[in-house]
């Protein structure tokens, strides 16, 4: 039992007429398929990130004229075929080896149950000692062969912590994917194909070279892993084939083909005459080390001997203050941000008729468990070089004054709840996700008229900013102060800590780049 995931109509869609079907890479060019549609969310974006990384290593063109012809002339049957098809005996998945994402050699490991590709499952010590309470065993136990195939490529993408030796993935455990959404072209629905376009990168430009000859320099399945026991036992973009990046393969696994029941698949709940069950896995996978992926934002701390790192899930999902490192590069606190490599591409030259969005994905883990799955949708700039100091500055002078005032909100609040000087222990995170989520609005605001400025001067889009930020801190206290976790009516002491944070003079920006000035409150 074996089919390719090049040629095998594997691949759920929704089409123009509201239809739904299976596809394969080779059916790509029809104009009809408007987007994928997957069981799962994260399925969804592995399915997405499977068809870039088999157009980018394909048919990547060699500079960005060669890419205008492809958007502008769009993609043939014929291109699709001859560029995929010499690749199809690499992308079998079944029984034989080579198959994908897995083990190219029989694997003398621990049988597991195949709910271990998905990162909900209850672990062994979770089902031992019987705290499954939320996530229960045996709710999905058999996956059709094609569920499974992009269960295993998702585990390998997104692969957190898994005990001693299973490697976290190539980005390190659940990172953040941000793609360049497009969300109409020419005032109508874009196909498939030109959504996924938008996101493959001149080979030029993204420094990813096609190679003459696809081997395990590019998709590790096809040799024997190089196994991680001994800490030298590293694999480096230098050691590889750049484009790996895309099919990295940290995890050893070699899925039971033999040991198959009839049914109804338990993700995608299509009938299947040999549902998988269990497979085999062993650590000391590949150990991937120095690598910045083109679809994930990266930040380097500026503490001296700081290692670059992927920006990953975190809970409350990504927040606005995160905005700015996501679309270009910048400076927090503490890092400096660097956009995806296809975010900072696609800046570069605007397209007509296109309105575009940043899709931004991945997992919340805490160590091996999956705490949540987020997906945003933000706004995406195309900005001019010039212009790029001006929103830079403005924007990132937006985030410090929201932060600080964040921290007074913050004191304020324990101080009206717990009392001037108090020792204060436990989670007030709750008050940081509201901040950033329901300032929002504001900020999307903001980006609006920054972008809409020609006078180079954000005095007076900063004043106002700094206004509203100082009025949303006030009124969040006024409506929590009151809701005291230890029922304390000493509205005296509420009502000083209320004077203290915000009857004290508040700054407004006296200048481009100068120092700000006291106001008194507004009433």
């Amino acid at each position: 039992m074996h089919f390719s995931l090049l040629s095998a109509k594997w691949l759920p869609v929704i089409y123009r007429d509201g239809s739904r079907g299976k596809i394969a890479p080779m059916d790509l060019a029809d104009e009809n398929i408007l987007e994928l549609v997957l069981p799962r969310p994260d399925f969804q974006g592995a399915a997405w990130q499977f068809l870039l990384g088999l157009l980018q290593t394909t048919l990547a063109p060699k500079d960005s004229e060669g890419w205008e012809d492809i958007w502008e002339e769009g993609l043939t049957p014929a291109m699709i075929k001859a560029a995929v098809a010499p690749l199809e005996a690499l992308f079998y998945f079944g029984p034989d080896t080579p198959s994908f994402m897995q083990d190219f050699e029989p694997l003398d490991g621990e049988s597991v149950p195949l709910a271990q590709l998905l990162p909900e499952a209850p672990g062994a010590q979770a089902l031992k000692f019987n705290k499954d309470h939320f996530i229960k065993r045996g709710i999905t136990q058999r996956f059709c062969p094609h569920c499974a195939a992009l269960a295993l490529f998702s585990l390998q993408l997104n692969a957190p912590a898994g005990g001693k030796g299973y490697r976290t993935g190539l980005r390190g455990g659940g990172p953040m994917t941000t793609l360049v959404e497009l969300q109409r072209y020419n005032g109508e629905l874009p196909p498939l194909w030109r959504r996924l376009w938008l996101n493959v990168m001149p080979q030029r430009e993204s420094r990813l070279p096609r190679p003459a000859t696809c081997d395990a320099r590019v998709f590790p399945w096809l040799a024997p892993t190089r196994a991680s026991e001994k800490v030298s036992n590293i694999v480096t973009p230098e050691q590889v084939d750049a484009l790996q990046a895309y099919w990295g393969m940290p995890r050893r696994i070699r899925i039971d083909f033999t040991a198959t029941q009839q049914g109804r698949c338990d993700l995608c709940g299509e009938p299947d005459e040999a549902l998988l069950t269990s497979m085999t896995v062993k650590n000391y996978g590949a150990n991937y080390v120095g690598w910045m992926h083109p679809l994930t934002p990266h930040r380097i701390p500026k503490k001296e001997g700081g290692e670059m790192f992927s920006v990953k899930g975190q809970p409350g999902g990504l927040l606005w203050r995160d905005w700015l490192g996501l679309i270009m590069e910048s400076e927090s606190e503490n890092n400096n941000e660097q956009p995806a490599s296809v975010v900072r591409i696609r800046q570069q030259k605007r397209l007509p008729g296109v309105e575009s969005g940043l899709w931004c994905f991945g997992y919340d883990f805490d160590n091996m468990k999956a705490r949540c799955w987020y997906e945003h949708h933000l706004p995406f700039l195309q900005i001019p070089k010039e212009k790029q100091p001006f929103i830079r500055q403005t924007l990132g002078d937006a985030a410090r004054f929201a932060t600080l005032r964040l921290s007074k909100l913050r004191s304020a609040l324990k101080e009206a709840w717990y009392g001037e000087g108090a020792t204060v222990r436990g989670d007030f995170s709750f008050i940081d996700i509201d901040f950033w989520q329901q300032t929002q609005p504001l900020f999307l605001a903001l980006v609006e008229a920054v972008k809409a400025d020609d006078t180079g001067d954000n005095r007076t889009l900063l004043s106002g900013w700094n206004r509203d930020i100082w009025r949303y801190t006030r009124h969040y206290f006024d409506d929590h102060a009151l809701t005291n976790p230890q029922e304390r009516t000493e509205f005296s002491k509420i009502m000083k800590a209320r004077k203290k944070f915000f009857t004290q003079a508040k700054p407004t920006p006296a200048g481009k780049g100068a120092r700000v000035k006291k106001t008194q409150e507004a009433n």
